[in-house]
């Protein structure tokens, strides 16, 4: 039977757990890092940022063991998407607050200019495809679909909300048909940033 965390924590952090017998994410490790989000949470827009506090990347990149009987996934993912979306939200105003609209101006353009130079590029050539023939690689027009959307929503033609991006999953391929993994999730992190920055 799945269970709640310990009624001592924040309610906002309970997290249920999978049955014994299905794979979850390992509690320690989520426990310590939702501890973590909520440390940063507590740091508002107007607040000092304390050295090693969380930023909403680290938020987007955290991975976590798996272990039978742990918190369930989709359940984690959705806490720190809000979280990632609260952190980018505080980071943005205290951005703003320091360096003024300008500034901010002239980092979205440079973000922009980043995916750009990805997605001008032809079909199927947009990243790089594996070193190896029958290493296996993404998709290309899987994620090509993507960046389509992507670039869609740049242009103010399609809509794309952040979460789609962070749960994108592509079907793997081999060769000239697949896409590097490591370019596509590097691309992917900044469109995320990105669409955060642009709400």
């Amino acid at each position: 039977m799945p269970s709640d965390r310990p009624d001592d924590l924040p309610p906002a952090t309970r997290v249920p757990r999978c049955a014994r017998t299905e794979l979850g994410y390992d509690v320690p490790q989520v426990d310590e890092f939702l501890a973590a989000v909520h440390a940063a949470l507590e740091c508002g827009p107007e607040a000092a940022v304390r050295p090693g506090t969380l930023t909403s990347t680290q938020v987007r990149a955290a991975v976590f063991a798996g272990t039978r009987g742990g918190y369930r996934p989709a359940a984690v993912d959705e806490l720190l998407d809000e979280a990632e979306d609260a952190l980018a939200a505080a980071e943005r105003a205290r951005f703003l607050r320091e360096r003024g609209p300008r500034a901010w101006q002239e980092h979205l353009d440079a973000l922009t200019r980043s995916l750009r130079h990805r997605l001008d590029r032809p079909r199927t050539r947009r990243f790089r495809h594996p070193s190896r023939a029958r290493a296996l690689g993404y998709s290309a027009a899987h994620v090509d679909v993507l960046c389509e959307r992507l670039e869609a929503r740049l242009g103010g033609t399609g809509p794309l909300e952040p979460a789609e991006v962070r749960r994108a999953v592509f079907p793997p391929a081999h060769g000239e048909r697949g896409y590097e993994e490591h370019q596509v999730d590097a691309f992917l992190d900044r469109a995320v940033q990105l669409l955060l920055a642009l709400r």
